[in-house]
């Protein structure tokens, strides 16, 4: 495997060497003022960072309903492209060699500089992020181009365009990048010649392949898709018959997708005689003969009467043998409650005191989950009839 794809690639020993700046000066400088250059530039991804963290979001998010959609798998792998952008951190690489570099403003007669092979290391992971953010914008292109063909039937419209959002960003964001990259590299590569190789001899093999123009190395990848500038009047070719600006026609807004699909049959019937009729779809074919035998008069008809709705007993309505279960106690003590407070006439413990009937519901209350169903509601009942019949005695006998 080449050096430039592999993952776990074991860089060089971070080591510096002394030279004599007097005869390299503009060298110096200029390796200096790239490497500056390329760390402030990769620091300044943020929006870039941003737009993958997004997608990588949605895709998880999404993940279960839209395993199986070949735009969605398209959408993962651009993912998986964008996490090992990451995992190369070309910012730490940048970093460490800019580190063991003197000041370019002022240089010293004798400075340290690094290695060759530490700049050799920096130089084959640009060579892999090149290559890498050729992968994104090609399969940000294909699943943009399924996202705009998947649009234009009509189905998950909004979700769609949530997705097309992201990958035209990605899309964008990616080629700049990918440009920058190679003039990093084309300016790198020949300021290395200058450098010691060093004790250390990275890469141990004679796998080392540093094209002098990264571009060219790149080939139809970098003249199709990063450097082409296509007319912006063009539609996308969604290699199908498809077009999403029939959605944004001048037909009425409430024509739906697959009425104008009917439409369309229904012209190409009328001006092609010569058509046989299983070139048409026969499912399409019997949805507009089916639609247009659906149109005819109006007709009126009268509004149907709505059914009268019983009227809710209360619990209390139909007194003590309404109750059957804990529910029941419930909406039957909540009911009798109810007509204390609004219409004391009408509760069947009129005349019962407000504290006598208080501790009675506490009680009651307290033994719900104690006691079983059966059992409480037949205690219940007891309580109930001997709490009110003794106050009706009483009522009798002051009479």
């Amino acid at each position: 495997m080449d050096l430039w794809n592999q993952k776990d690639l074991v860089p060089p020993a971070l080591a510096t060497y002394k030279c004599k700046s007097k005869s390299c000066k503009s060298e110096i400088r200029a390796l200096v003022s790239t490497l500056s250059e390329a760390i402030q530039y990769f620091e300044s991804l943020g929006s870039f960072d941003e737009a993958a963290a997004y997608l990588s979001r949605f895709a998880t998010r999404w993940n279960n309903r839209f395993y199986n959609m070949h735009g969605f798998r398209l959408l993962k792998r651009l993912n998986q492209a964008l996490v090992r952008f990451r995992s190369v951190d070309i910012v730490r690489i940048l970093t460490n060699v800019f580190s063991t570099l003197p000041d370019g403003n002022y240089l010293e007669p004798v400075v340290e500089l690094p290695t060759r092979g530490n700049v050799d290391y920096l130089l084959v992971r640009m060579q892999g992020v090149a290559k890498l953010f050729c992968r994104i914008v090609v399969l940000a292109k294909e699943a943009a181009r399924y996202y705009v063909r998947f649009m234009s039937s009509g189905y998950f419209f909004n979700l769609s365009s949530m997705f097309l959002c992201l990958q035209a960003e990605i899309w964008f964001k990616s080629r700049e990048i990918c440009r920058q990259t190679v003039q990093f590299y084309n300016k790198l590569i020949t300021l290395r010649e200058f450098l010691d190789l060093g004790t250390s001899g990275w890469p141990s093999n004679d796998g080392l392949n540093l094209p002098e123009q990264l571009c060219t190395w790149l080939g139809d990848d970098w003249t199709n898709d990063i450097i082409a500038s296509e007319d912006q009047t063009k539609e996308l070719n969604l290699r199908s018959g498809t077009n999403l600006f029939v959605l944004l026609t001048g037909e009425p807004a409430d024509l739906s997708t697959t009425q104008k699909v009917d439409k369309q049959i229904a012209a190409k019937l009328a001006t092609d005689d010569s058509q046989p009729m299983q070139s048409i779809p026969k499912a399409l074919l019997m949805q507009r003969i089916s639609a247009a035998a659906d149109l005819g008069e109006v007709v009126s008809r009268k509004a149907p009467i709505p059914k009268k709705t019983p009227v809710k007993k209360s619990p209390t309505s139909d007194g003590l043998n309404a109750v059957k279960s804990k529910f029941d106690v419930k909406n039957f003590l909540d009911e009798e409650k109810r007509k204390r407070r609004e219409d004391p006439q009408q509760a069947l413990s009129k005349n019962v005191m407000a504290g006598q009937f208080g501790v009675f519901v506490n009680g009651i209350y307290r033994d719900m989950n104690r006691l079983p169903t059966t059992e409480f509601v037949q205690e219940f009942k007891q309580g109930w009839k001997k709490m009110t019949e003794v106050k009706k005695d009483k009522s009798k006998r002051k009479k």
